[in-house]
């Protein structure tokens, strides 16, 4: 006996006229017969319910949804069961259950419940019709053959269709069950659909966005019901343009799922199955193995999806798709379940881990054991849409390990002039709690707005800005390189007729852009250089064949990029001349037959009316390699820091620039007594570059001598301690000026003394001359103990330098001098601060290669706040900083920021999340 008994004469004696109460009655008759109401069911074994006292023109508004139901059943009975109903002596009485699906009280409610869970609508109505007595029975066997046919039979479908020709399809919306409460953003469409609605309406609700009714959201009754949705579950699904992942989700094998468009879909048969599974399905399992199988963790599961996606480059929307989702639930269900269906999800999450991690990274900068050193730039999407503007911060932690970390990545938008860049730093300073207590050194480009941009921060931090403003190193040599390509100072030709320097410039542009190591370029032009590699390789003995190369394109910017064309040609010299002969024989045949028909020559590039690549030629381009190879290792040395830190550092960029100064010198000597005039003389165009990237490189050489700070990290490294002393021997006014600078700087690190230098010493009364000489020929003690009691030059006199194994092998120079503090507290500090000034500003360049990356292929059209987050989110990651569910003593916290908070304050809404 259910506990919810219903006045059966309420419902019976009703006034089917009044709207309310026939809602009210419509409403207890169903909690009556789901609750299987004996009560009920005895009054109603002599009794007929019957509401069909409705005309069916009546104009009244339904008020409720119950009143529209109860509707359709009076219809229902009074075109059925006009002849039936006054002879039965039994009486079956039907109600709505959930989606308009009509069940006799004879089938179990629990049957009911059950069918609902598993079939269609119309399924569910069939099998429960299947067990109807009496009444059923009567009606049935009372119809022709045509008016009984069975719903979904072939005649049942051709006699709905027949009836149905001119009848609009039903396409009003059933929000039975839903709680509008925890749908906060949605609400019901203004009108219904005007096109017949999808299958899985039928399984779900259909609403649209409070701020935007255009777009419609399918949201899954039973995750709804199930409160699957609130606790972060998937079942919410945007279906403005397409149906799919909603479809896809109710496909799922797992409880209350498992729909397909034609009904239930099939279980497969022979997979393993997942711990809920098998114990659904009854399988005898120990509470010892169900607790070590279960308690799934959701929250690191999404967390690693989410981590997989920015790794490997892959789009949001992945995580939607049928056939990736399909993959993991054949792996376990309940991962796939856990994943987000839509992108929108994946990028709140994504920004609740900016969120989380954020304040780790202010906290690691806070407690870091040197100085933070800043590089930034500027990088524009292809196209220009957009520029960003990165920003890393270098610094080393508590145990000495460097860290370069990016921070920001602001959406700079209008002019990068030096105030709006500096207006940005600050921002980012401020956001991070750098203050000017901790701010360092400033590695950047040598464009002029970064020199307005850190005179700027200089005023605002109080620093000296050209001590601070540091140059990278590999954008200088990178400048180096070009010149020896290109040549680009006019001094260098060492020429001074006008007419004959116009000559040679024109003849360097030709150079460098009609060369035959530049022009394969069509897919027609790499299937012949193919062919001619194929078929130099088949003369080569076997041992010396080489796989099918790609030439190497130069770029112009990047001079490393000839250095590889250069590289590549030596490699392949057969098949390059072979395709400079297949062109030059071609074009000479072109050329005959102009000449015969009196026609213009055809366009050609200059190379290819010439006797194609002579020794010579393949001797200059042994030559061009040979003079790079040294910038190529410079590069190397000034780029990466290595896994111990020991590379990439200001300390190598004076002992850098003086090994290639020195090798252009060299290589600049070996021309000087060639005469370049006779027919047969090699051209003098190397010659000519070599001199201009010289005296690019003492050009910025020279600028060094701006900050003390390159001069003291030579000094204070344990290996290069003795470096500028030994390598400026013959220039003794180079140290004083360097050494001058470098005591200010140390200066500023050295404590204040508590006794005076010296001590007045009482004179005597008589003093005689040997007296007086005498006191000026012993050493004064107190500068002795002065000299001892500073800390560099203890250092420098006691402390062994580092031999070249100590340096190459396991030498890390910011580990040495934190086993020093105690020995060198304020040096120690001082050149902690300096040694991690990193050489160059090329992980600025890492970022935005990494940032291009990820806009590729399909993110074009991510929002620039949510882009940098995924990118700096990637970044902490991968510099081992924990995500949100590594440390549980946090998760509690930032597990009560509802999504819904992100999405408001970082306007998620207004983001595209895909292209």
């Amino acid at each position: 006996m259910s506990t919810n008994t219903v006045d059966s004469q309420q419902i019976l004696c009703h006034d089917p006229v009044d709207v309310c109460s026939l809602a009210l009655s419509a409403s207890k008759m169903r909690a009556a017969i789901l609750h299987d109401d004996e009560q009920f069911s005895k009054a109603s074994e002599h009794h007929l319910i019957e509401l069909t006292r409705f005309d069916s023109t009546a104009t009244v508004a339904p008020a409720t949804q119950a009143f529209k139901n109860e509707l359709q059943l009076s219809r229902y009975l009074r075109s059925r069961t006009s002849n039936i109903l006054h002879q039965s002596t039994s009486v079956e009485i039907y109600s709505l259950h959930q989606q308009d699906t009509w069940a006799p009280v004879n089938a179990s409610p629990d049957m009911i419940v059950q069918l609902m869970e598993h079939y269609s609508l119309s399924e569910t109505l069939g099998a429960a019709v299947s067990q109807a007595t009496t009444f059923e029975s009567q009606f049935f066997e009372s119809q022709t053959e045509e008016e009984g046919a069975a719903e979904g039979s072939q005649a049942g479908t051709a006699a709905t269709t027949e009836a149905s020709v001119d009848t609009e399809p039903d396409n009003g919306d059933n929000f039975d069950g839903i709680n509008w409460d925890r749908l906060p953003r949605f609400m019901k469409p203004l009108t219904t659909g005007r096109r017949v609605k999808s299958w899985i309406f039928q399984h779900g609700y259909r609403v649209v966005e409070l701020y935007d009714q255009n777009r419609v959201w399918f949201v899954c009754k039973y995750c709804h019901i199930h409160k699957v949705i609130d606790t972060g579950g998937s079942g919410v699904f945007d279906v403005s343009k397409a149906t799919s992942s909603a479809a896809a989700h109710l496909g799922l094998q797992k409880r209350g799922h498992g729909f397909t468009k034609d009904g239930l879909k099939p279980r497969r048969t022979g997979q393993q199955l997942s711990l809920r599974q098998t114990l659904e399905t009854g399988v005898a399992v120990s509470q010892e193995a169900a607790n070590a199988m279960g308690n799934f963790n959701i929250q690191q599961f999404r967390e690693v999806a989410v981590f997989c996606l920015l790794d490997n480059n892959l789009p949001m929307e992945l995580l939607a798709r049928p056939s990736f989702r399909e993959m993991i639930s054949l792996a376990n269900p309940e991962a796939e379940a856990a994943l987000w269906v839509s992108p929108r999800s994946v990028a709140t999450y994504a920004m609740r881990l900016f969120q989380y991690m954020q304040p780790q990274i202010v906290c690691a900068l806070s407690e870091a054991a040197s100085k933070i050193h800043i590089s930034f730039d500027g990088w524009t999407t292809k196209g220009g849409k957009r520029g960003f503007f990165g920003v890393v911060a270098h610094f080393a932690n508590a145990s000495g390990v460097i860290q370069d970390l990016p921070i920001a990545l602001p959406h700079l938008a209008g002019s990068h002039t030096g105030d709006a860049i500096a207006d940005t730093i600050k921002k980012t300073l401020q956001e991070y709690s750098i203050g000017s207590d901790k701010l360092g050194y400033f590695v950047l480009d040598n464009a002029a707005n970064n020199d307005t941009a850190v005179s700027s921060l200089a005023h605002a931090y109080d620093f000296n800005a050209a001590h601070r403003r540091l140059r990278c190193g590999p954008h200088t040599l990178n400048l180096i390189g070009q010149a020896i390509i290109f040549g680009s100072n006019q001094e260098a030709y060492n020429n001074n007729n006008d007419e004959q320097l116009q000559t040679e410039e024109v003849y360097m542009q030709e150079w460098r852009q009609e060369g035959p190591l530049v022009c394969i370029k069509t897919p027609q032009q790499h299937e012949i250089f193919r062919s001619f590699q194929t078929a130099a390789n088949a003369e080569l003995p076997a041992r010396e064949r080489l796989h099918v190369l790609e030439p190497v394109k130069p770029v112009v910017t990047r001079w490393n990029s000839y250095y590889a064309a250069f590289k590549r040609a030596t490699q392949l010299q057969a098949a390059y001349n072979s395709y400079a002969e297949h062109y030059i024989n071609a074009l000479s045949l072109e050329d005959r037959r102009a000449c015969q028909r009196g026609n213009k020559l055809p366009e050609a590039p200059s190379w290819m009316r010439s006797t194609g690549l002579t020794a010579a030629d393949w001797a200059v381009i042994t030559e061009y390699q040979d003079c790079l190879e040294p910038l190529k290792l410079a590069t190397e040395k000034l780029e990466g820091r290595g896994k111990a830190g020991k590379y990439g550092a200001i300390y190598e960029t004076i002992p850098v620039f003086e090994y290639v100064l020195g090798a252009l010198e060299a290589r600049t000597r070996s021309y000087e007594q060639v005469d370049f005039n006779p027919p047969d003389a090699p051209e003098d165009h190397l010659f000519v570059n070599l001199r201009a990237a010289w005296s690019k490189a003492n050009d910025y050489y020279n600028k060094l001598d701006r900050s003390p700070a390159y001069y003291a990290a030579t000094c204070l490294h344990p290996y290069y301690k003795y470096y500028c002393e030994n390598s400026w021997v013959d220039k003794p006014e180079w140290l004083t000026s360097a050494n001058a600078g470098f005591l200010q700087l140390w200066q500023s690190y050295k404590p204040q003394r508590t006794r005076p230098l010296s001590q007045t010493t009482a004179k005597p009364r008589h003093r005689g001359i040997d007296d007086v000489i005498g006191a000026l020929v012993r050493r004064n003690k107190a500068q002795v103990e002065a000299a001892h009691d500073d800390e560099y030059e203890r250092w420098r006199t006691q402390e062994p330098e580092w031999t070249s194994e100590q340096y190459l092998s396991d030498g890390h120079p910011v580990k040495y001098w934190i086993q020093l503090r105690s020995k060198y507290p304020c040096l120690s500090q001082f050149a902690i601060d300096i040694l991690t000034i990193p050489a160059s500003s090329c992980d600025c360049e890492r970022l935005f290669s990494e940032l291009g990356d990820l806009l590729e292929p399909r993110r074009r059209a991510l929002g620039s706040e949510l882009l940098a987050a995924l990118q700096l989110v990637r970044s902490w990651r991968r510099a081992g900083f924990d995500g949100l569910y590594n440390n549980g003593d946090d998760e509690d916290k930032w597990s009560d920021v509802k999504d819904e908070e992100i999405v408001q304050q970082y306007d998620i809404e207004g983001w595209s999340t895909t292209p």
